[in-house]
């Protein structure tokens, strides 16, 4: 950097509203600032907090910063050009009330702005930045790991030097440095079009790229920014009020902006840093292996990462293309990051233990097989680290998850070819049911441990394969949960008695058997309720409220009100997370005498147990009694004691204690061509995803759907497996609750 260029600066803060983030702000500039090379400015817009103007004005006594206040409420925009007029020979900062900052990141501000010819601005990276947002791109994000702002600003510092930039559309104006020749050419911000805020910057650093100046992002630096204080309710209108003026003002402007994002040049930096920092941690790191798609099996891991929130780190591998290419990506708490990275299992398998290896993993956990190059069950060996394997359903016994018949329904259990072909006749192998099992055996039968959700599960696993360490422990549902209130049946009788079925309900949970109770059932004073959606569209008489998030659940529950959930599976379910939910709401259920629902239902009030391969024509009468007589019966099937094999406190006690504790090489990670395999998890809906979920909403004709009804199970499910291979293989589900937030 030229001296002669090399200009004071105005630290300028703007301030409306907000005393404890206003006060944070100003204490972290104050004990960065080196006052030699730079002022604070702050400027009071006629805020209505009489605190926080008492807290500024005694703070401009003790700390020397210059205190201006506006005798009215000029807004941010006005204010702003206040201050950056108070010294016309120096450079500015913008800096929002709501920001932190640490160690000396101004002068790597300044010494970004001055790496290159006529740089126009320069922004940090921070958690709630926009497109200079960390660790998730475009999105406003809690800080990583949990980490303080100032050891993920220091690691900024370290990893990355001054003219490590990237070329942005705009800068991001919390903080923002403007060179002062950029502006004595360019001008101030338009306070005449954008009023009290929202869209200034950007209509600046726009005006300045037609000039001839650049703006910047700058990797070395990284800031807290709580973001929405001062307007808070008003975000969103400004926001859109503030699009449509900079359309008119600069019409390429979004376009330049989605060239941008797709671009995303920034991406480089943010992998170096989200990979090396997980790698740095101290704590124990596991690698959960899955498939892609979703359900309880993602519900799970989610769960998993959020139950050990500060006490482990988890890294997800899960297919990419079936059999070929794997990918990579890390949870924060249950957040899985979008940074990820992809690796061809043939020709890149050595490139990824060693970089497994340099992040430190010390456990490596399978979940499902179902997609998986089979040499990444070699992992654990690779790694010289144990592994456990989780039995989320039956796809390890002989390829069919749900042990069901062509017809969708339980197939009995006695081992033997015939149960195997039954099985095969819904899901077809491509080699003899013994085989698959001899194949997979390295996987059941060498794990440290084999963690089953349910005795049951463990019960016929134990048919197939010699499981010398079985460990049954509920999903850590159980044990997070305080006790659940008890339920009691207050149906009051003098409306239509109200039955909720769960979730995402195929043939195997008994979509079919719903819709023909509920047409049996018309007029009758008893109504069918879906939270969920069906594998194809039912009748009018289930009335279906579609997909949900777990988060929305009991209140959408609170809403429809049901009087009794009921469970009309007839598959061997191994746990059943729409199960905890009942449980969680309180309400009482009805579930089959099948899988997991007897031994999670044991001893509690208002939970009947009904033979699994209950008629239609006997389950239509079975509700007809409980709206007449207003009473729940008794179980018709004799319940059994199963927690004498169930470990309560393994997720609390035991779980982590297998993982090898081990420092990550830094080094070795950084030196990886991460960018190289770099892949997005972006959880917004792709055009393969559109088409994929057009193709649903066609199938959920009346027409469409009683043809697909009608096809043979096997052709069904090669044609729902072309889909995914041939459109999109993100899971139905996230598409629908997607499709919602967009």
């Amino acid at each position: 950097m030229k001296n002669d260029l090399v200009r004071k600066i105005d630290v300028i803060i703007p301030v409306y509203k907000g005393l404890d983030e206003t006060v944070a702000c100003i204490l972290s500039a104050v004990q960065s600032l080196d006052t030699s090379m730079a002022q604070m400015v702050i400027i009071n817009d006629a805020s209505p907090e009489t605190a926080l103007v008492e807290w500024l004005i005694a703070a401009e006594r003790e700390y020397g910063f210059v205190l201006l206040h506006n005798k009215l409420n000029l807004g941010f925009v006005a204010t702003v050009n206040r201050g950056m007029q108070l010294h016309a020979d120096r450079d500015v900062l913008l800096l929002n009330s709501d920001v932190e900052v640490y160690g000396d990141w101004l002068i790597r501000m300044r010494d970004g702005a001055y790496g290159r010819e006529r740089v126009a601005s320069v922004t940090p990276f921070s958690n709630n930045a926009v497109i200079c947002s960390f660790p998730n791109f475009c999105q406003d994000n809690k800080l990583l790991f949990d980490l303080p702002v100032k050891e993920i600003d220091g690691h900024f510092a370290d990893a990355f030097c001054s003219t490590d930039l990237a070329e942005v559309p705009t800068g991001v104006g919390f903080c923002m440095y403007i060179r002062r020749d950029c502006l004595d050419e360019v001008g101030y911000f338009d306070a005449k079009t954008f009023g009290k805020g929202y869209g200034e910057e950007n209509d600046w650093c726009q005006r300045a790229d037609k000039a001839g100046w650049k703006n910047y992002h700058l990797a070395n630096v990284f800031v807290y920014h709580k973001g929405g204080v001062s307007f808070d309710a008003e975000q969103e209108p400004r926001k859109a009020t503030a699009l449509r003026l900079l359309t008119l003002k600069h019409p390429d402007y979004e376009d330049k902006v989605q060239a941008f994002i797709r671009e995303d040049p920034a991406r480089k930096f943010r992998i170096k840093a989200l990979w090396t920092l997980f790698a740095r941690s101290s704590l124990p790191k596991v690698l959960l292996v899955t498939h892609r798609l979703g359900g309880g099996v993602a519900q799970h891991l989610n769960e998993l990462v959020k139950f050990y929130s500060g006490l482990a780190m988890f890294i997800q591998l899960a297919p990419i293309e079936d059999g070929v290419s794997v990918g990579l990506s890390i949870f924060d708490n249950d957040e899985r990051l979008q940074d990820g990275l992809s690796y061809q299992v043939e020709g890149e398998y050595e490139k990824l233990v060693n970089l497994l290896r340099g992040l430190g993993i010390g456990r490596v956990h399978f979940h499902h097989t179902i997609g998986l190059h089979p040499r990444i069950w070699a992992l654990p060996g690779d790694l010289d680290c144990g592994f456990d394997l989780s039995i989320h359903d039956y796809y390890l016994v002989n390829g069919n998850p749900t042990l069901t018949g062509e017809d969708g329904r339980f197939v009995g259990f006695s081992r033997g070819d015939e149960f195997d072909k039954a099985c095969a006749a819904a899901y077809p192998i491509p080699v003899t049911a013994d085989q698959w099992r001899d194949n997979v055996s390295v996987l059941v039968e060498g794990a440290d441990r084999v963690i089953f959700p349910s005795a049951d599960a463990c019960q016929r696993f134990n048919e197939f394969f010699t499981i010398e360490k079985p460990m049954v422990a509920w999903h850590p549902d159980f044990e997070a949960s305080t006790s659940y209130s008890g339920p009691r049946f207050t149906y009051p009788g003098d409306r239509p008695l109200r039955v909720l079925v769960l979730g995402a309900v195929s043939r195997e949970k008994g979509a079919d058997i719903l819709e023909t109770v509920a047409n049996q059932l018309e007029d009758e004073l008893v109504e069918f309720h879906l939270l969920g959606y069906a594998y194809r569209q039912l009748s009018r008489q289930v009335r279906v409220h579609g997909p949900y998030e777990n988060s929305e659940a009991i209140k959408l529950l609170n809403t429809i009100a049901p009087d009794v959930i009921w469970y009309p599976a007839v598959c061997p379910e191994t746990y059943s997370y729409t199960l905890s939910l009942a449980f969680e709401s309180g309400l009482p259920v009805v579930v089959p005498d099948l899988g997991a629902f007897p031994e999670r239902v044991f001893g509690r009030p208002c939970s009947v147990v009904m033979p699994w391969d209950t008629t239609a024509e006997k389950w239509a009468d079975f509700w007809r009694a409980v709206r007449d007589t207003r009473i729940l019966p008794t179980s018709y099937t004799e319940g059994k004691g199963f927690w004498s094999c169930r470990q309560d406190d393994f997720y609390a006690t035991n779980y982590l204690s297998k993982v090898a504790m081990r420092d990550g090489d830094t080094g070795a990670v950084v030196a990886r061509e991460l960018v190289d395999h770099y892949a997005r998890q972006d959880g917004r809906l792709t055009t393969s995803d559109r088409v994929k979920r057009l193709i649903w909403s066609f199938s959920r004709l009346p027409v469409i759907s009683f043809m697909i009804g009608r096809l043979p199970p096997a052709l069904r499910s090669g044609i729902k497996d072309r889909i995914k291979k041939g459109v999109s293989r993100r899971p139905m589900h996230e598409i629908l609750n997607r499709d919602r937030y967009e």
